[in-house]
């Protein structure tokens, strides 16, 4: 196996059914892969396909490799890649199917309790068995953490675990839950060995806990079963990943995996048509994208949109306190330019936080503001901070917030004072509840699992929410309705949706914005990532090859 270009880098979720129905430049890039000719690693990898060996570039972060505490696209990529969980989605499928899990599992007639048969035989990375206990320690460990940063919540309606022998497991719910299969294919639910290097609390941590109390249960060397070991993780530089020799599915078809950061797209740019990476994914700006697609030795891959971005008002602080003043800002905002000015065309105007490509998808504010003017509600002029990350969404952010900025103004009722900081900063500052700094920041949402739900319940429950900004007692009890339908895709459940969108038009406690259209683009040597470019939003690796 060559190591030449290797050397030089690494320095530097339609809609499903449930079961019962950074781097400085290429220059700089020039440390020797580590164990490159050996078996290196903690499983013994190298035993891949024929692929070769894949540099993808990215601009994203990996703020973490701890499943308790991920909740971000690019931590939830490596991990999806180095774990396993349960069930989980096959390439184009918007169904969960068995991974972990031998079959499908038996789900009692009260839709309580789901009983999943392990395979046999899988191996952890650290040599361990798989067994009943790793599953329940890794779902309670979750839960327990119960990190302010993760996603946690969406094991929440868990009420038990049992382990009644090796390969059995009992998952008992608190309530009937038509989501639930879906969420345990999410990174939060990654089997993680119950005899290693982890711990965890007795109890759940309460929601008030310090950070160091949180933080000395989090563990960065991620030991999973998956198609990959970790190899090696240089914070904001590269991880490196290899082919897991045991792995109990198909082989990765390729040997390894190098990921490296760059602070600046122009760089990852540079580095593809060059030769240096194999693969960039995530983000390039508009212009950067026009100068691949014209490249014959680049091919763009366009995927389906599923992942969206919004902007979320902290309803407990002023102005956003007041329901007239986020009226006035939904009245003010102009989709269309957004995806012109700030995406080139690479983008879907979003009226509703359930995307158009759901059958439940119901455009309430386009109806509800499309005739309005932010002076229907709101009389004068507000003053307002609007906050963004610099180094998370990539290198349409600072546009993005800039033609934000622009159509407020213009609009004559708003003086906009954009802000910004750091993911790592912005995290902390943006924390639920009235004790958030931010009033008024941009998000954006990559689906755990392929249905509306998932765009509704962690945004507008009361308590469920991860953003816990906005209580209305008639929408959890929607939320609850629909979640313990009779069918996913009933009629009943559909008027349901449809009710949801229309309330969170009308309070406005989040302004959706656009659908995101991923795109990739590759050396024209490398395939199998058209394969991977589905609506689950999962990158698998593990499918590209030379």
């Amino acid at each position: 196996m060559t190591q030449t270009r290797m050397a030089r880098l690494l320095r530097s979720r339609g809609q499903q059914r449930p079961w019962q129905a950074a781097v400085a430049g290429a220059a700089a890039l020039t440390m020797v892969l580590s164990a490159c000719q050996s078996d290196g690693g903690q499983g013994g990898g190298g035993d891949g396909g024929e692929g070769g060996d894949i540099i993808i570039g990215t601009t994203d972060s990996v703020p973490t490799l701890d499943p308790a505490k991920c909740y971000s696209y690019y931590c939830g990529t490596i991990i999806d890649n180095i774990g396993s969980t349960l069930v989980s989605y096959k390439p184009g499928e918007t169904t969960p199917s068995p991974d972990l899990a031998a079959e499908e599992p038996e789900i009692s007639e009260d839709g309580l309790t789901y009983t999943f048969t392990l395979r046999e035989g899988v191996t952890f990375h650290d040599g361990s068995e798989l067994t009943s206990e790793d599953v329940k320690f890794s779902l309670e460990r979750a839960l327990n953490i119960n990190h302010p940063e993760g996603a946690a919540f969406l094991l929440e309606g868990i009420d038990s675990v049992e382990a009644p022998d090796p390969l059995t497991v009992e998952i008992t719910l608190k309530e009937p839950d038509i989501t639930f299969g879906s969420k345990l294919a999410y990174n939060v639910a990654t089997i993680l060995p119950s005899d290693g290097e982890y711990t965890a609390p007795d109890e759940k941590l309460p929601d008030d806990s310090t950070d160091d109390t949180y933080e000395k249960y989090v563990n960065e060397n991620l030991v999973s079963t998956g198609p990959y070991t970790l190899e090696d993780n240089r914070q904001g530089e590269s991880i490196e990943l290899a082919a897991f020799g045991d792995y109990f599915g198909d082989a990765p078809k390729n040997s390894r995996v190098l990921v490296s950061f760059f602070d600046k797209s122009a760089q990852m740019v540079t580095a593809l048509k060059s030769g240096e990476i194999d693969v960039a994914f995530r983000d390039l700006t508009p212009e950067q994208r026009t100068s691949l697609e014209n490249d014959d030795s680049i091919n763009t891959i366009q995927g389906e949109g599923a992942s969206i971005r919004y902007m979320v008002f902290n309803t407990r602080l002023e102005p956003f306190d007041d329901p007239d003043v986020r009226k006035a800002f939904a009245a003010a905002i102009d989709r269309d330019r957004i995806i012109d000015e700030v995406l080139g065309g690479a983008g879907e105007p979003l009226y509703s936080m359930v995307p158009p490509s759901f059958d439940a998808n119901v455009p309430a504010f386009d109806e509800q503001y499309s005739d309005k003017e932010p002076s229907d509600f709101i009389d004068g002029k507000v003053e307002l901070d609007l906050w963004y990350s610099t180094d998370h969404y990539g290198p349409t952010e600072p546009p993005l917030a800039e033609t934000l900025t622009r159509m407020l103004e213009e609009s004559g009722s708003f003086e906009v004072n954009q802000k910004s900081s750091e993911w790592a900063q912005y995290t902390s500052n943006m924390a639920p509840g009235p004790t958030g700094q931010y009033p008024a920041f941009l998000l954006g949402w990559y689906p755990d699992f392929l249905d509306p739900d998932n765009y509704i319940q962690p945004f507008y429950h009361s308590e469920s929410s991860f953003l816990r900004m906005y209580d209305n007692p008639e929408m959890d009890q929607l939320i609850r309705d629909e979640q313990t339908a009779e069918a996913a895709d009933s009629e009943e459940r559909m008027r349901t949706f449809e009710e949801i969108q229309r309330i969170a038009a009308e309070d406005a406690p989040i302004v959706p914005l656009y659908v995101s259209i991923p795109e990739a683009f590759v050396r024209s040597d490398v395939e199998g990532v058209q394969d991977t470019m589905d609506a689950s939003q999962v990158f698998r690796y593990y499918l590209i090859h030379k």
